[in-house]
């Protein structure tokens, strides 16, 4: 294969409670087809919900990912380096500017997604957040992906298919600009979930480091955030303004696809191993299919629904 790839994760103290499943089901997955595992720590806590369990499980991620998987996986650990000289390394790299915010508007990671990218040996990299499920278990997948690459120069990412494939060949929930082949998409804007990208366009032609819609910056304001958008916004506007390509496919065989959870709660935790083996197995109900996010079929959302729902009461009854 001529051009290499690195596979890199995005890996925070929080995330320690799935990440002790998730991981191995990942690298089991994709670490026989890449010639580069790096997996990027974030350092700095965010705030709100994404700083939940950060000091709890600091300690425990850090000896899980000595004992379980660097003895098991060839992974560089790497971390997240806020250092002024390496921050401005990687915001030059990317948007051809001399910093970048640590975080988003909702204090979210931002300067942990361009990190790791930029610390990934290669220019294509298959980007990974901690939670994503990897079905179907093809070991060619990123060997199509680059042959993607290298015969289309409008292909600016290619993901696997959102969900297990459907029998009849459709989406579901999906922002579809056309068919491209069986089991082949694109698909308007970016997820920064799951995505493999060449980062050598940006050695010349950089992103734009944009603010939310409004609501969005009042939000940074009050919860003392930066004020910058998502990264996928970023990657979307890239893409869209450039009439660029992302391009979701199975593969051959039984390919690859991903499942994302669309919550975590303690059902979730409990239930992580029988989850993983039946996203192995494919064993899952017919309305999963060609959907990208777990339902409640499989996994019982109902504690998460409840929760997010009170808060909405909460907040109605406060004005």
């Amino acid at each position: 294969m001529k051009n290499k790839v690195s596979l890199q994760i995005n890996l925070a103290p929080g995330d320690y409670p799935h990440v002790r499943f998730m991981l191995k089901h990942q690298l089991e997955m994709l670490a026989g087809q890449v010639d580069d595992i790096v997996l990027t720590v974030d350092t700095r806590p965010s705030k709100g919900r994404f700083a939940d369990g950060w000091e709890a499980n600091k300690t425990l991620l850090d000896k899980f990912l000595e004992t379980d998987i660097e003895n098991n996986y060839a992974v560089r650990i790497n971390y997240v380096d806020y250092s002024p000289v390496t921050k401005k390394k990687v915001a030059d790299k990317f948007f051809g500017k001399k910093n970048i915010p640590d975080k988003d508007f909702r204090g979210g990671p931002f300067y942990a997604y361009f990190f790791g990218l930029y610390s990934a040996q290669n220019n294509l990299v298959l980007h990974l957040d901690s939670d994503i499920f990897l079905g179907g278990g093809s070991q060619q997948w990123i060997g199509e992906a680059v042959k993607l690459f290298e015969s289309d120069p409008d292909c600016f990412v290619a993901s696997p298919l959102p969900g297990p494939p459907h029998p009849a060949d459709i989406l579901v929930g999906q922002d579809i600009v056309q068919k491209v082949a069986p089991y082949t998409w694109a698909l308007k804007g970016m997820s920064t979930r799951i995505f493999m990208i060449d980062k050598s366009r940006f050695d010349t032609d950089k992103l734009v480091l944009t603010q939310p819609p409004f609501r969005g910056q009042i939000k940074a304001i009050i919860e003392g955030n930066p004020n910058a958008d998502l990264p996928e916004h970023m990657f979307s506007d890239y893409l869209t303004k450039r009439n660029l390509k992302r391009v979701d496919f199975l593969g051959s065989g039984k390919g690859l696809w991903s499942l994302h959870p669309p919550y975590r709660t303690e059902a979730f935790y409990q239930n992580l191993p029988q989850l993983i083996e039946k996203i192995n197995l494919n064993d899952l109900p017919e309305k999963q299919q060609g959907f990208y996010d777990i339902i409640d079929e499989v996994c019982d959302w109902s504690q998460a629904r409840e929760k997010i729902s009170g808060n909405r009461w909460w907040k109605r009854i406060m004005r």
